[in-house]
């Protein structure tokens, strides 16, 4: 009995400091993610870099003086001030964004960006800051018949999008039988459809809507949903830190007003 006690406490000595190793390991690994955030160094450095694409309104573009405007350039600028730093904004291609976010040259993406589950594989995404929905610009001309996205699964229809969004993806999804064209530019899918090209465009409401005005006499629109979209700011991964913290910014200016402020500021509706 004698040796099996010895050896109970034996153990119960290892296990100790097993346990103590792993708790110390745990708050090693939690300064680690801290020190390396992006939130904490750009704090540090007094700026915080945002990719974005300045082509959508009302989320970003740029005015007639050149500066960039929009929602999403106001709610960033809120955040740094939040953080107290100044914002630095990066523009590029929407198909580029991701990529200058996962190789350093921005800290987030704001630029109307919906959170997918496919894109949720290279990068991490806060909680959402706006919902809306894809729908339809359709041709007068080439497209009187059509009244759902059904209608345009069919060898013979040309549905436009703008490359690399979930328009893109959606239309990809629901109509495999129809031509789809890409563009770079949101404009040249609309004009695609204004021009009697293409049968429909696939993009988000807010968007539709302002085409259909531009071409009010050879586009219609159908607001039935398509997809969903939940748009939020998307972070590098491996970087719970900042995404919590974000989240907080987000759900504090939900609760005192300041995101309804924004949404009315630029005419938008939050569909959740």
């Amino acid at each position: 009995m004698g040796i099996l006690r010895r050896m109970h406490r034996a153990l119960l000595v290892v296990l100790s400091l097993v346990l103590l190793s792993a708790c110390g390991g745990q708050g090693n690994e939690a300064t680690d993610l801290w020190e390396n955030s992006v939130i904490r160094l750009a704090n540090e450095r007094g700026k915080l870099i945002i990719a974005t694409e300045p082509t959508f309104r009302p989320f970003e573009w740029k005015n007639e003086s050149d500066e960039l405007v929009g929602f999403d350039i106001d709610l960033a600028r809120m955040i740094g001030k939040e953080l107290g730093v100044e914002v630095e904004f990066l523009s590029a291609a929407f198909t580029s964004l991701i990529p200058a976010l996962v190789g350093g040259k921005a800290d987030l993406i704001m630029s109307g960006m919906t959170a997918t589950t496919e894109r949720a594989l290279t990068v991490s995404y806060t909680d959402p800051y706006f919902h809306t929905i894809t729908c339809l610009l359709v041709s007068t001309s080439r497209a009187a018949d059509v009244r759902s996205i059904a209608d345009l699964n069919k060898a013979g229809r040309v549905i436009a999008v703008k490359e690399g969004t979930t328009g893109h993806f959606a239309a990809k999804r629901h109509c495999p039988n129809a031509k789809i064209v890409t563009t770079e530019l949101e404009n040249d899918a609309a004009n695609e459809v204004a021009q009697g090209k293409a049968d429909a465009f696939l993009y988000d409401l807010w968007s539709i809507r302002q085409h259909n005005k531009n071409h009010p006499d050879t586009t219609r629109v159908i607001t039935t949903p398509v997809s969903r979209e939940p748009y939020a700011i998307a972070c590098r991964k491996g970087d719970p830190e900042s995404i919590a913290w974000l989240n907080l910014v987000l759900r504090t200016m939900r609760l005192d007003g300041r995101l309804q402020e924004l949404y009315e500021k630029y005419g938008l509706e939050d569909v959740r």
